[in-house]
């Protein structure tokens, strides 16, 4: 069977990588609106508008700079969605330039060219990369004015950098990174602290980009673009697609840009056209292997689109970046996470997947200057809302913000800027847990700064003074299951800024029992209802049932058939010959069902409203089954139950025929009609149909009560 599913498997990836988009002016429409757009492979073009210079630069044009034949719209309708544009102030206005070489394109026009084509695709949205060109620049001083001048006039189609932006908030949109600081506000996102022409791909991973509320996202960016040996630019490009593509699935929010663009020696024409004919055509081999199912993340190179016959390879890059896309697996909003030992975070950490919570700040009574010991006591002194870590305290007057949440500068990655200094954050974050917390194991993780007190549900469960000291180490705290209820929790946390930086993240983790208990007080029956996870009964000697039919008669008896599997939050009836004990039940991964089952499962205590319709197990003079439950009772989480409410059936009681061992094993029907054919009773002795006093029969070859 094992081989059998490694063909299978091997079949499928074949015809994955075959898999062919067939429209590449709306491609994106493909993709998952919840899918990030940092898990994405995305073509386009290294200095986008060098297809066409203006005449004083054309003649520079004809030995260095020209690394484009293409337009950006011939770009567009081909699939390419990135370009780098490099504006530098000439004549009062933003004009794109390479170098000191200026080209025939001004940033606005480029610009109204990509806002159109996402109008008119709105499936599409682009990412726009620049880099002030200053040493073409005639006044450098005014750069930032012209440029917030220009984005403030796209405004409507911009998107706002986010680390976990998604594809469908960015769908008919721009995305606008700039490379330089160009003041406020900020459109789009900023990178920071880049690495320029490295070949180590250690060297490549420090990069920062951030957005108007964000800061701290990885950007790791290959750009070797001078070299004196083409394998290492090809080496180069090798690393930086292996260690992205190692990104596939997962919630690190690491933007990757990847370029083939580069030259040997001098940038001169004949060097980057050399480069695009060696680099672009062995990135595309890469990725057609199959071997590298992982986002390739931005990719930028020289001659985009250009067909293959002119030997860079451009179209045929760009289309298998976009093919790319739809041979791996992305991580999507709302996906669960897990940790790298596969438990699920019921709460994510911030360094996972950022998270939203309510929160108020108080400020000290004063601002000390430095970091003053006074400061420590006057927070402490700080009154708190009354109540306010209790689960039903009223919060709706509160703030939202998204976490982790840090001052400015904090090395470790954040989402929103933790405002002003010496004071205090009340935060209040829900998670839902969706079964019997009892079962698993439960761990509270936190990085702060500085001191903080966590409550859970209303009840304190941690304190500690000072800060956490290493962020990829968290302090973790294991969680009583006591404190834990089914459906909504509430972890409510005070965290103070002393002095120095400021920061804060949290989680909760589920640990999934390779075991759950179940307790029997007798050899007699039980219900039992499997708490959260599918449970294997097979290898145990206890033994489980599920309730297919229940039929009146003089005595009304419940027919069962054993099972070996109980999917989770199931209700079936258990007996173990061993008697009373507590039994550990192995979890199991096995997908089942119980088809059939008419025991239906307490998941919150039921309370009963009607007379002769909830029947529990119990086990009342000497006999095991179903009774009728009192109107009024409440059952607790745990029990199962049949529910006869529009039935016939008014039993007093509903048993099993314990003194027949197969009876639940095999079938026993139970019949309060006559029935076709001859009757005998027990002892093999044939009876007359029409007056048969109450008892048990063999009628048809099954058992029968009249």
């Amino acid at each position: 069977m094992k081989k059998v599913f490694t063909l299978l498997s091997a079949l499928v990836l074949c015809l994955l990588a075959k898999a062919q988009v067939s429209d590449y002016q709306n491609w994106m429409s493909g993709l998952d609106d919840k899918a990030f757009v940092c898990q994405l492979s995305v073509p386009g073009a290294h200095d986008a508008c060098t297809s066409s210079f203006s005449s004083a630069s054309a003649l520079g044009a004809l030995f260095s700079g020209k690394v484009q034949t293409k337009s950006v719209q011939q770009m567009l309708t081909a699939g390419a969605r990135l370009f780098d544009l490099r504006p530098a102030v000439k004549n009062g206005k933003l004009t794109i330039c390479h170098g000191i070489l200026v080209t025939s394109f001004d940033f606005d026009t480029i610009m109204g060219q990509l806002r159109d084509y996402v109008a008119a695709h709105p499936t599409e949205f682009c990412i726009v990369l620049i880099r002030h060109e200053v040493e073409a620049d005639d006044s450098n001083s005014s750069f930032a004015s012209l440029l917030q001048t220009s984005l403030a006039s796209f405004s409507d189609r911009l998107v706002n950098f986010r680390p976990n932006l998604t594809v469908g908030e960015a769908r008919g949109k721009i995305l606008f990174i700039s490379r330089d600081d160009y003041g406020s506000p900020i459109y789009g996102g900023r990178t920071v602290d880049l690495s320029d022409n490295r070949s180590n791909i250690s060297e490549m991973l420090g990069g920062h980009c951030y957005g108007p509320e964000t800061y701290k996202c990885s950007w790791w960016m290959q750009d070797h673009y001078e070299y004196s040996d083409v394998n290492a630019k090809k080496q180069a490009i090798l690393d930086m697609l292996a260690r992205s593509s190692q990104l596939a699935g997962k919630y690190d929010y690491t933007w990757v840009v990847n370029e083939t663009s580069g030259y040997k020696g001098t940038g001169t024409n004949s060097a980057c056209q050399t480069n695009a004919k060696a680099t672009n055509p062995y990135l595309q081999q890469l990725l057609a292997s199959g071997s590298y199912n992982g986002p390739a993340g931005l990719v930028f190179m020289d001659f985009c689109a250009d067909g293959d016959n002119s030997g860079y390879y451009g179209l045929s890059l760009v289309k298998e970046i976009i093919n790319h896309n739809f041979r791996y697996t992305m991580s999507r909003q709302d996906d669960p996470i897990y940790d790298q030992s596969g438990n699920l975070y019921v709460a994510p950490r911030g360094r996972d997947m950022m998270w939203t919570a309510r929160f108020l700040r108080k400020e000290g009574p004063s601002q000390p200057e430095g970091e003053n010991s006074n400061a420590v006591s006057q927070l402490d002194a700080v009154s708190a809302p009354a109540g306010w870590f209790k689960p039903d305290y009223d919060d709706s007057g509160w703030q939202t913000k998204r976490f982790p949440t840090a001052s400015a500068g904090t090395s470790a990655p954040y989402y929103s800027q933790w405002d002003g200094t010496y004071n205090v954050l009340y935060i209040r974050r829900e998670f839902n847990i969706d079964h019997d917390p009892s079962i698993d194991t439960y761990r509270f993780y936190t990085y702060h700064d500085d001191d903080y007190k966590v409550y859970i549900n209303g009840m304190m469960l941690d304190s500690q003074d000072g800060w956490s000291t290493d962020f990829n180490n968290y302090r973790t705290v294991s969680i009583p299951s006591s404190r834990l209820k089914v459906g909504r929790n509430v972890l409510a946390v005070q965290v103070q800024q002393n002095w120095g930086g400021a920061y804060f993240d949290c989680g909760v983790v589920r640990i999934e029992a390779t075991q759950a208990p179940l307790k029997l007080t007798s050899d007699k029956w039980h219900s039992f209802v499997a708490p959260g996870h599918s449970l294997d009964f097979s290898t145990t000697s206890v033994k489980a049932y599920k309730i297919v039919e229940v039929v009146e008669g003089g005595t009304s008896f419940a027919r069962a058939e054993q099972v070996n599997v109980v999917p989770a939050d199931q209700a079936v009836v258990v007996r173990s010959d061993n008697g009373a004990g507590t039994y550990q039940i192995p979890v199991t991964q096995e997908e089942t069902t119980l088809d059939g089952n008419l025991l239906l499962p307490v998941l919150s205590p039921l309370t009963v409203e009607s007379d002769h319709t909830i029947y529990c197990v119990a086990y009342l003079d000497g006999v095991s089954g179903f009774f009728p439950v009192n109107v009024g009772t409440t059952i607790p989480k745990g029990k199962g139950y049949l529910n006869l409410a529009g039935s016939n059936i008014k039993a007093a009681r509903i048993i099993f025929d314990e003194d027949d061992a197969t009876a639940i094993n095999e079938e026993l029907r139970v019949k309060n009609e006559e029935s076709e054919g001859a009757a005998y009773n027990l002892a093999g002795q044939r009876v007359d149909n029409s007056k048969l006093p109450h008892g048990i029969y063999i009628k048809n070859g099954r058992k029968v009560l009249k």
